[in-house]
């Protein structure tokens, strides 16, 4: 199946979004834009570190502020602005309210939602944090569980936190990357995306 020129990618952490994107970016020159990079931009403007909590927080206010699918909005109009010639697309990174979702697929772009098992997902982070030389900050395992169960079904009805679950629900394709090695995903993504 080939994607349309917009995607949104959505799913838990350490599923393999970005793999996507990074893929998609380097066959068909496709743009690759991570939602939380542009927040993590604001918080080291605002001195704050990068947590979760603190994205979180800034990603909340924004949406108060701007309207609950404003980051996605604001990239797809700075994409249609900017785009070069040589761009064959855009690939949403980080989709984490139904608004951002509905904005992508009101602009005729495509949701997608990646998930793995639990389990697998955090060592694949603990790896990654390894390389990186961030191992400080891992969180337990019962951390992680409970920072994703807070950002994926919200507490209250409000349209302006995080709702991961709200994205899964109305994306329109699912995948699960249980796949033992990243070389066997990115080639599951391309025969399946003709990439």
């Amino acid at each position: 199946m080939k994607l349309p020129e917009i995607i949104g990618i959505a799913g838990t952490n350490g599923a393999g979004k970005d793999t996507l994107a990074e893929l998609r970016h380097n066959h068909s020159n496709a743009r690759h834009v991570s939602l939380s990079d542009i927040l993590r931009v604001e918080a080291s403007d605002r001195g704050l570190d990068h947590s979760r909590e603190n994205l979180s927080t800034i990603s909340t206010e924004w949406g108060r502020v701007f309207g609950a699918g404003a980051l996605s909005l604001m990239t797809i109009r700075n994409y249609w602005d900017t785009r070069t010639d040589e761009e064959t697309g855009l690939s949403i990174v980080s989709v984490r309210r139904p608004a951002e979702a509905e904005v992508i697929q009101s602009e005729g772009g495509t949701v997608l939602w990646v998930d793995a098992d639990r389990e697998l997902r955090y060592k694949r982070i603990l790896d990654r944090l390894q390389k990186t030389g961030r191992i400080t900050d891992a969180v337990s395992f019962e951390e992680f569980c409970a920072q994703e169960d807070r950002e994926m079904v919200p507490e209250s009805d409000d349209p302006f936190v995080l709702n991961m679950a709200g994205v899964r629900d109305i994306a329109d394709l699912h995948l699960e990357n249980n796949f033992a090695e990243e070389p066997e995903y990115k080639e599951y993504l391309i025969e399946e995306f003709e990439l």
